[in-house]
């Protein structure tokens, strides 16, 4: 039969032998009837050796409820007693002997030409040749056909011959198509050493690895069923201590685990040994195994053995094993710790009270050594609640750095200002000490750190001016009385009523050394124009100290307040010129004007005059040309408008430029004849009077 045939064969199976089940519930099947009971088996006699025949002995012993039919005749869902009689008999509603044996050819004509259309199964692609069959057919008991209460099925006992491939393992497909026998289960027998190995259906195979049963029905699907088949091997062990240690302590427990991988139908059997000097002290079948040594009288310097053994179904084992030496010596160490202070530098704590005291500013530094006397590595770790991730390890030596501050429970600024007033106790810390050799065994100290008063007052000063706080928008004035306002601050530990406090201003002291209570609130007389340096100090009562410096600027009072910076001009003063003078005014005053420069009744345009600010006044130059037209001293002044009304808004200058009289001929004349009287004059002084006279 072609592969075609076989294909277009099991197909119209699967569609037939499929409609006994969809319609069986039609017919209300009780629930305590079983509608398949019976058996299929396959024993394969022969080595399954790579191109050989091998020989085989299917059985199969089925019984099917009578409200099921048989997909050999028609319409299987009315139940096998209505099909002999409606389509072998008369119809007639009753079963006779003569109707019965005709069902019977229906039972003895299975397919066995071919030993996958039977049901059966495949061997390396090809189906088995079938020999010496025998069926038993199991029919139904003449009557009514109403009378449901009987089975039917048949016995079949077959030989069959196969044809391996090349391959090293086999494989055995067996089919799933919907037909009955697939409803009772199928145990496949191999011959020693052959096993199970693998099938992508494997959760409906369950047994031993020689001997494993397949749940047919249990597959929802129309698909062969692949069983790969191979030779025993000893199972896979894959055991180990956990842990990397190259020893193990003799006062801790020690644990090892296998792992024994084989067949997914082999349940391997695990044999644990530990042993001292060959003599056995535990063994155990768990996969995990705990031993301390102690418990089992070892000694330091003692070997372990321990040795695991896997066996499989067959018989077949695989073994690891391990001698390790027990050392039960723990690991010593030294510590020392230092305080890096910015005030005293370094300094060596005492910790011979278990107890590590360190300033909230200082920075702590470890240093731990440790050494085993097996000469292996040891493994230093410290632990702190400073926080939770806190954790420095490190191998044989240590050194490490924190700082150490004091904790959420002192003052700062969470609080309000009542209770951030109030003295708090100092924090403290533990500092957890294990060292770890080789082998396990661990050491452990613990300290306390007492985080000591390091730090000076947190010194937070509100500053007003005029009850206004100052600001950018709100700056000093010169005139304004500023108020110091010092609530806000506090000490971390300490009350602050017990910290001292001194104030500079300007490089000088306004007071020193004062109680909080003092000058919690003070004020400063009206300061310049200009900035000014503040220096606030703080004490709390373990001397540590904190200086806050700023500067404020103060500005000039409001107003506008003229003066004249300089005077300067071009030209000659003399009646008929002209004189152009250059004018510089500044304004000492925090508000802008206009003002002009004038001689009289001329004056300059209007010209904006700028304000004061804490770095100085507000200057601007201003210039006006005068016609000078009479002789004299020449009156100049400048006024100017404000923002505000002022009685004086007009100021004289002095300039004490005079204006000379025009000259003219005469003053010609007169000039040159003095000219030559004082050069007379100097020849006789010259040459002496006599002379002269000569």
């Amino acid at each position: 039969m072609s592969r075609d045939s076989v294909a277009i064969f099991m197909t119209l199976i699967l569609i037939t032998s499929t409609t006994p089940l969809s319609n069986a519930d039609t017919h209300g099947i009780p629930h305590d009837t079983d509608p398949y009971n019976g058996y299929a088996e396959l024993i394969i006699h022969d080595e399954l050796l790579p191109n050989s025949n091998i020989t085989a002995t299917w059985t199969l012993n089925i019984s099917i409820s009578e409200f099921l039919g048989s997909s050999e005749l028609a319409h299987p869902g009315i139940g096998i007693r209505q099909q002999i009689d409606q389509y072998l008999g008369n119809n007639d509603g009753n079963l006779n002997q003569s109707e019965v044996d005709g069902f019977s050819a229906y039972l003895l004509n299975r397919p066995w030409n071919n030993s996958e259309l039977a049901g059966c199964c495949i061997l390396d692609h090809e189906a088995f040749e079938a020999s010496n069959v025998t069926i038993i057919p199991r029919l139904p008991a003449p009557g009514p056909i109403g009378d449901l209460n009987g089975t039917w099925g048949w016995t079949e006992i077959v030989d069959l011959v196969g044809q391996t491939d090349g391959r090293t393992n086999r494989l055995i497909d067996v089919p799933r198509v919907g037909g009955l026998i697939e409803e009772v289960p199928l145990t496949i027998s191999l011959p020693t050493p052959y096993e199970y190995r693998y099938s992508a259906m494997q959760d409906v195979i369950d047994g031993v690895p020689n001997q494993f049963t397949i749940n047919r029905s249990a597959v929802p699907v129309a698909s062969d069923i692949r069983i790969s088949i191979g030779t025993n091997m000893p199972p896979n062990i894959v055991a180990n201590r956990l842990g990397s240690s190259t020893q193990i302590a003799l006062d801790r427990s020690t644990t090892y685990e296998v792992n024994c991988v084989d067949s997914h139908l082999d349940d391997t059997d695990i044999t644990w040994t530990f042993s001292n000097n060959d003599s056995v002290v535990l063994t155990s079948d768990q996969p995990f195994v705990s031993i301390t040594p102690s418990e089992y009288n070892y000694s330091h310097g003692d070997v372990l053995s321990a040795v695991v053994q896997c066996a499989d179904h067959f018989g077949s084992t695989s073994q690891w094993f391990e001698n390790i030496v027990i050392d039960g010596v723990s690991p010593t160490w030294e510590a020392s710790f230092t305080a890096q202070s910015t005030n005293n530098g370094e300094i060596t704590i005492d910790t011979s009270d278990g107890i590590i005291e360190i300033g909230s500013e200082d920075i702590l530094e470890i240093n731990i050594s440790a050494l085993d006397d097996s000469g292996l590595d040891t493994t230093i770790e410290i632990t702190s609640n400073r926080t939770n991730e806190w954790r420095h390890v490190d191998w044989n030596q240590m050194f490490a750095q924190s700082r150490f501050p004091q904790g959420d429970n002192v003052n700062n600024m969470n609080l309000d200002i009542e209770d951030r007033h109030q003295s708090k106790p100092a924090t403290t810390y533990t500092l957890h000490l294990m060292v770890v050799d080789d082998a396990g065994n661990s050491v452990h100290n613990d300290w306390i750190i007492l985080v000591l008063d390091g730090a000076g007052p947190t010194i937070l000063p509100d500053i007003y001016s005029n009850d206004v706080m100052i600001s950018a928008e709100q700056p000093a004035r010169a005139d304004e009385t500023i108020t110091v306002n010092l609530t806000n601050s506090y000490d971390d530990l300490d009350s602050i009523y017990d910290t001292r406090w001194t104030f500079i201003l300007n490089q000088e002291a306004y007071f020193e050394n004062q109680s909080f209570s003092e000058i919690k609130t003070f004020e400063i007389n009206p300061l310049e124009a200009g900035s000014h340096w503040f220096i606030l100090m703080s004490w709390d009562s373990k001397d540590n100290m904190n200086v806050l410096s700023f500067s404020i600027a103060v500005q000039p009072a409001p107003g506008v307040n003229i003066s004249i910076w300089n005077v300067s001009y071009d030209g000659t003063p003399t009646v008929g010129e002209n004189l152009e003078l250059y004018v510089v005014v500044q304004n000492i005053g925090g508000d802008p004007a206009i003002g002009r420069l004038c001689s009289g009744e001329l004056c300059s345009d209007y010209i904006n005059i700028p304000w004061a600010t804490s770095t100085g006044p507000g200057v601007v130059g201003v210039s006006l040309v005068i016609p000078l037209d009479r002789a004299g001293e020449l009156p100049l002044r400048f006024e100017w408008e404000g923002s505000e009304i002022q009685k004086d808004n007009s100021l004289i200058i002095d300039t004490n430029i005079i204006i000379n009289p025009d000259s003219g001929p005469l003053q010609v004349i007169l000039g040159v004849f003095l000219v030559l009287a004082g050069l007379a004059i100097g020849a006789r002084m010259l040459w002496g009077p006599g002379r002269f006279e000569d």
